[in-house]
């Protein structure tokens, strides 16, 4: 399925390396098509040694935002105005929001697994702690 590309749309992606076998384009660009949002997901190919470089392109390119895989989740961090708590306490970025210039970094991991937990049955997780292998 090919997106409808326009001077509207907004572009959204992926960082990492290597992305050739991701699956994220994709579902991404299915799920926009379905909802007809403007937007389009691309894997961007991002090399350990220019990831300062990615972090600025962002801006540069007004991309609405990404998503971030290995090797960057860590690094990445010092390349964003700003870190949330929960990315904080993890220690990685999964998720760069760019809103009006001001790049955001954003971890899901954590949500999404307690979100499977509880989806499972688990209660009681607040405010425990857990070691994932």
């Amino acid at each position: 399925m090919t997106p409808k590309i326009s001077g509207a749309t907004q572009v959204v992606g992926l960082f990492g390396h290597p992305v050739s076998h991701t699956l994220s384009p994709a579902m991404h660009n299915a799920a926009f098509a379905s909802l007809n949002l403007p937007y389009v997901y691309l894997p961007f190919a991002v090399e350990p040694a220019r990831l300062a470089e990615a972090v600025r392109g962002i801006r540069g390119l007004n991309l609405r935002g990404v998503n971030v895989t290995i090797p960057h989740k860590e690094r990445v961090m010092a390349y964003l105005d700003r870190v949330t708590p929960e990315a904080e306490l993890i220690g990685a970025v999964n998720t760069i929001v760019n809103d009006q210039g001001v790049l955001t970094g954003h971890n899901t991991d954590g949500a999404g697994f307690v979100k499977s937990l509880e989806e499972q049955g688990a209660t009681g997780l607040q405010n425990r702690r857990v070691l994932i292998l």
